[in-house]
């Protein structure tokens, strides 16, 4: 079979876009972007877990937030990037959390001194009595 010379012209000229494309992106690639799709995919697979786990398919989460079917596919191929309110939303519908966020704290330290003279002598019993050991008869 004999090939025109226009079509292999053509697949060439194909090939060297893809490979410009390639090259471009290797060289100037976001890295936001590069997380920001590695998150997406994990939120995904996060739901898709969840699901499973649920006995759950993607219809019933569909059906469960009033959304299409191809809009809750469309969030399992990992291409959409998720809002926070759609995240919420989704957690309510599961009853589970995707996305877990440890709360900042802060331990504050601190040393109280009493003297001893400063309290009441009927307080300072009490406080001794019920601070101390109790007797245990054996």
């Amino acid at each position: 079979m004999k090939i025109s010379r226009r079509k292999i012209n053509r697949e060439q000229n194909g090939r060297l876009e893809i490979d410009i494309i390639d090259n471009w992106l290797k060289d100037n690639g976001d890295p936001a972007m590069e997380r920001l799709v590695k998150k997406n995919l994990a939120i995904a697979n996060k739901i898709a877990s969840l699901l499973e786990s649920k006995g759950m398919k993607p219809a019933d989460l569909a059906v469960a937030m009033g959304k299409q079917r191809s809009e809750v596919s469309k969030w399992l191929s990992g291409q959409h990037t998720f809002t926070t309110k759609t995240i919420t939303k989704i957690e309510e519908v599961l009853g589970e959390d995707i996305i877990h966020i440890e709360p900042s704290v802060r331990n504050v330290y601190f040393t109280a001194y009493v003297r001893v003279e400063d309290i009441k002598p009927a307080i300072q019993e009490d406080i001794f009595e019920d601070s101390l050991y109790e007797e245990v008869s054996a």
